[in-house]
């Protein structure tokens, strides 16, 4: 994605790819949701990126049946973006890369990670929102 004409950078220093995780219930799309493409990096995965095609931004990524969004960090202006507070998936970092240890680097997602998501899921009551987007995207 970071390849597209005109596409903001979304790595990271480390190559990692920080997201900012909101219930969709607490998510809107104010102008521009026309411009909302969809893309999965193959047909059998359950996540799909979804990009603003106008100019080709990263907006999120979103799970099949998932009641969150995973905000792309780039949409913040500098210094508004909230803090991290876990990185997951290090496992899946370039060899030879490593983190600083300034927030847990957690190999995977943790147990207490999937507690968040279900509680924020209880107090949805349930709800699975839909989200935006208009079409997909060719990559």
């Amino acid at each position: 994605m970071q390849n597209l004409d005109g596409a903001p950078r979304i790595l990271t220093d480390y190559g990692t790819t920080p997201f900012v995780i909101y219930r969709k219930d607490r998510v809107r799309f104010l102008a521009g949701s026309e411009n909302l493409k969809s893309f999965r990096l193959s047909p059998e995965r359950s996540t799909r990126r979804v990009i603003a095609s106008c100019c080709n931004t990263p907006v999120y990524l979103a799970f099949k049946c998932g009641h969150w969004l995973s905000l792309y960090g780039g949409l913040w202006p500098a210094k508004t973006i909230p803090p991290p507070t876990m990185r997951t998936m290090a496992s899946d970092l370039p060899e030879g890369v490593s983190l600083p240890r300034d927030i847990p680097n957690a190999k995977k997602q943790s147990l207490g990670f999937f507690a968040k998501l279900f509680g924020a899921w209880v107090a949805m009551g349930f709800r699975n929102p839909e989200t935006p987007a208009t079409g997909e995207f060719d990559v």
